[in-house]
């Protein structure tokens, strides 16, 4: 079970208890009545919340995760006068993230330019520093390829094999 499932089912449970227990002086009709009201008013909620699963998150409402510094840009797409829709892997967090920045022309060049230079250069992806800075200030989200990845490291050769006869046992 996801845990918004397990939200979506302890949610019930508890408007269900108070739906039975929170209402006892009520007649059994008005119980019902209130009853069914929370169960249409859950199964809005329940297909309203996995209808957003799937849809961007602005930068603006993000809260949990404001001190990140910087987020690895998997993917994008810029939809001219709409917005700039990322897809960004943050550092400790398994799966990638989706994103929607405000429309702002001089974010959309940094981020073409930033994937022009990447592709010149190593192609080792880009990084997008300070996503969700909240301050009053306004800022440009900052685009840049991310910087060469460290070559594996080198064994060396390996210890010579040094041969002993057996008359030289010591």
């Amino acid at each position: 079970m996801t845990t918004f499932v397990l939200a979506f089912v302890s949610l019930a449970l508890v408007l269900g208890i108070y739906a039975f227990v929170g209402l006892p002086f009520g007649t059994r009709w008005r119980r019902l009545a209130v009853s069914g009201f929370f169960a249409l008013l859950l199964a809005g909620l329940f297909f309203g919340y996995s209808d957003m699963l799937g849809r961007p998150k602005s930068t603006r409402l993000e809260v949990l995760r404001s001190g990140d510094k910087e987020a690895k840009v998997i993917g994008s797409y810029i939809l001219e006068g709409s917005g700039i829709y990322l897809w960004l892997q943050l550092p400790e967090v398994k799966e990638p993230r989706y994103y929607v920045l405000p429309w702002d022309e001089k974010t959309a060049r940094s981020l073409q330019k930033a994937i022009e230079e990447n592709a010149q250069t190593h192609g080792g992806g880009i990084v997008m520093r300070l996503p969700y800075e909240h301050s009053w200030e306004w800022r440009d989200p900052v685009f840049h390829p991310a910087p060469q990845p460290k070559l594996p490291d080198k064994g060396g050769a390996p210890p010579p094999v040094l041969y002993q006869a057996p008359e030289q046992d010591i």
